[in-house]
């Protein structure tokens, strides 16, 4: 994990909760990210050393914990939007105030409290003032974030705030469902609830109210992290993942909106299996099989590598575990690294294969979306060929998609478009994330995994320009394109369009003969530089064609019915993106309607 930036840390202390006290003082500490262990703990008052036996921490219905007493064979857990008072027998301070701890999963965390006249006095607990002035805020942020050209027209994202993976997707009493990870309070991952949203055609959304929140004295309480949903006995389930520790959860909801949810009282799995030394248990994925339920879960082996977990039920409630159902080797990094954690597996019959989806991970964080095709017997997968990437976007931009069936029972996918920009300036921005546009799934005759993107999407064009390797940009330009690129394998010069805004080159989508290959390079917009690969029968034909679809930060690209590539830039004026023609290629742009 990365050095936490100390503006972020500053979110831990509550305003206004200095107040002096007969032989010292007090403050809180309420923790909206992740619950976290210390395993020490210093002050500074006015840039002096306390020393740690005067200080004290006080969690609601536990006895007082000394500084003294917390080490790492005994550390002490800061929970998760629970209010922790900080006793301190020394002089109050006047300008600032060090807070210093050593955690197991961030290592050294410091930041300082600058402190003035108004920092001090009782806490002020909520009342009609203070949730108007919260309430303008957020109306403030919102009509930011909405004039922000950077941030999708159609392609899904937050009101405000924080977005990560996709969940629960599904079709249900004709409208399709969407919830997803999500940070009501800050655009940064942390507090995590499931936001919700509905749909008739997978591309205009209505938001309604969040769907699951923590519940501070439930499983949940750590977050309510990633997981499905499946339609049973007529009404929708949501199986997710509670943390520390990571047990499984269900909620239902007989609502025709599903705006409404029922928690069940316990875990449904409560525990990853006896004996399994695990490097994760999460992210449940449900599937019918007969009269049974079928469950992935995503986990890793320690000292072997990532796995998916297997178990079967015939409620919901009750699970037995049948073992694993495939697990990698971390051993070995080519064609491409499976990691140590496997998340958010996917796994599901398409023709007369299955296949799985893992979105691999290891100690530095999400790495990229992996695909088998093979073989599903007496519990097994056996797969056909070694791991494949499903999205070539550089850095892993594409992770943790979710599949699902669409009203013509096809297979629908959706992915997280991570973020390529610093956190200071998602912050800045007041949101974080965005969906893929979804893809509709498929084998081509050789067993390779194929897709095409979402047929709707034709019905946002407006606008139509033909370019013809003539000198000069298109005349339509803005934030939301659609480009048709055909570009002639045999010439030996790359080929293909370039992105510009204010005459300033922003990216470039083109075939790259030297390297056989299809080439994104953000890298002049603030992005990165991806190769996709092309499949032989596409080079056998001569020629190219590579749609792409521009919409504020997100580029993606499909060559042909091939797996894409899907990428953030953030040019300065996306509003002002106009296309140039290369190398003798030929360009369609259509304008989109957001």
């Amino acid at each position: 994990m990365g050095a936490i930036p100390e503006f972020l840390l500053r979110k831990l202390f509550v305003a206004n909760s200095l107040k002096p006290e007969a032989d010292g003082f007090q403050f809180e500490l309420l923790n909206t990210f992740t619950p976290v262990a210390l395993l020490n703990l210093g002050l500074a008052v006015d840039d002096i050393d306390c020393p740690v036996a005067k200080i004290t921490l006080l969690l609601p219905g536990q006895p007082p914990c000394s500084a003294t007493d917390i080490t790492p064979t005994h550390p002490f857990v800061l929970p998760m939007n629970i209010v922790v008072a900080v006793q301190v027998q020394c002089a109050e301070p006047l300008k600032r105030l060090t807070i210093r701890a050593e955690t197991r999963e961030a290592g050294l965390l410091q930041f300082s409290i600058p402190l003035k006249a108004g920092d001090r006095g009782p806490k002020s607990h909520p009342n009609f003032c203070d949730t108007l002035r919260r309430q303008l805020r957020q109306v403030r942020q919102s009509a930011r974030v909405r004039r922000d050209p950077l941030r999708p027209g159609w392609h899904f994202a937050p009101r405000l705030n924080w977005l990560n993976d996709p969940n629960g997707l599904i079709y249900w009493q004709d409208h399709y469902h969407l919830f997803y990870q999500h940070n009501p309070l800050e655009p940064t991952w942390g507090n995590i609830h499931w936001g919700h949203a509905i749909s008739n055609d997978l591309l205009h959304w209505t938001h309604l109210p969040i769907a699951l929140a923590p519940d501070p004295a439930g499983a949940d309480a750590g977050g309510c992290f990633s997981g499905c949903a499946v339609a049973h006995h007529g009404a929708v389930n949501l199986l997710y993942t509670g943390v520390y520790p990571e047990v499984q959860c269900l909620a239902t909801s007989s609502d025709i909106d599903l705006r409404r949810w029922q928690k069940h009282p316990e875990p449904i799995i409560s525990a990853p299996p006896e004996g399994l030394s695990g490097t994760g248990f999460r992210d449940p994925c449900v599937w019918r099989e007969g009269a049974e339920w079928r469950l992935a879960l995503g986990s890793g082996i320690a000292g072997v590598g990532g796995a998916v977990l297997l178990y079967r039920s015939r409620d919901l409630l009750v699970w037995d575990y049948l073992g694993i159902l495939y697990q990698g080797d971390a051993q070995i990094h080519e064609p491409v690294w499976t990691g140590t954690m496997w998340e958010c597996p996917a796994f599901f019959p398409l023709g007369d294969r299955w296949v799985l989806i893992i979105s691999a991970s290891a100690v530095e964080g999400g790495l990229h979306t992996l695909y088998y095709t093979g073989d599903y017997r007496e519990n097994r997968f056996f797969p056909d060929h070694p791991p494949r990437l499903l999205d070539y976007g550089a850095g892993g931009c594409y992770y943790a998609p979710q599949t699902f069936l669409d009203s013509q029972n096809r297979r629908v996918i959706i992915g997280w478009l991570r973020e390529s920009r610093s956190a200071a300036e998602q912050s800045q921005a007041g949101w974080s994330g965005a969906l893929s546009l979804p893809w509709v799934l498929m084998l081509d005759p050789t067993g390779e995994l194929r897709c095409r993107p979402w047929e709707a999407v034709v019905s946002l064009r407006k606008t139509r320009e033909t370019l013809t390797g003539r000198p000069g940009t298109s005349r339509i330009q803005g934030a939301s394109l659609e480009l048709l690129i055909r570009v002639d394998e045999t010439a030996p010069v790359w080929s293909g369009a370039i992105l510009l805004a204010d005459a300033q080159v922003q990216a470039r989508i083109g075939y790259d003969p030297t390297q056989k290959a299809v080439t994104l390079d953000c890298q002049p917009g603030g992005g990165l530089l991806s190769t996709i690969p092309v499949p032989p029968a596409e080079a056998a034909a001569g020629s190219l064609t590579l749609r792409v679809f521009i919409d504020g930060s997100i580029i993606e690209i499909f060559p042909g019915n091939s797996l894409p590539a899907s990428a953030r830039f953030y040019p300065q004026n996306p509003r002002a993106l106009q296309v140039q023609c290369v190398g003798g290629a030929q360009v369609d742009v259509w304008q989109l309607q957001p």
